[in-house]
């Protein structure tokens, strides 16, 4: 990892020189790939909404960047934990793949759903995102 990366990371984080130097290399290259990975937007887009106590609906949107954050001011879609925890695995596979310099777009990874499974399966409601990459302009 090059030294702007590191002394951001020194800043922002407070990590130490020391667990710099024992970062997993996986975690590395992430972080080393940070300036193309921020040109990038991820996009989880609500296509199906039932029963939602959040009330998430069709077209609301979780928008995750251009930095590697939640973007809540662009984000249309209501905060809801239960949508946000399976989606970030998502989110950090798309991370993952721009890191390898790879579409993120072809990843297997393009849809996801909130915890709550819904009423045929045990639940109540139940979200279905699609989720994708895009550049910002």
């Amino acid at each position: 990892m090059q030294e702007p990366m590191r002394s951001v990371l020194k800043q922002q984080i407070g990590i130490t020189e020391e667990d710099l130097n024992r970062m997993p290399p996986g975690i590395s290259k992430l972080l080393s790939a940070v300036p193309r990975i921020v040109n990038y937007r991820i996009i989880a887009e609500v296509t199906d909404a039932k029963y939602c106590f959040a009330g998430c609906k069709p077209g609301d949107k979780l928008v995750f960047g251009p930095q590697p954050l939640l973007n809540a001011q662009e984000s249309t879609c209501p905060l809801c934990i239960g949508a946000l925890a399976p989606m970030m695995e998502r989110v950090h596979i798309m991370w993952d793949r721009l890191a390898e310099g790879l579409d993120p777009n072809d990843a297997w990874v393009t849809h996801s759903q909130c915890f709550d499974p819904g009423l045929d399966y045990g639940g109540l409601g139940c979200v279905h995102f699609r989720v994708y990459a895009e550049k910002p302009e």
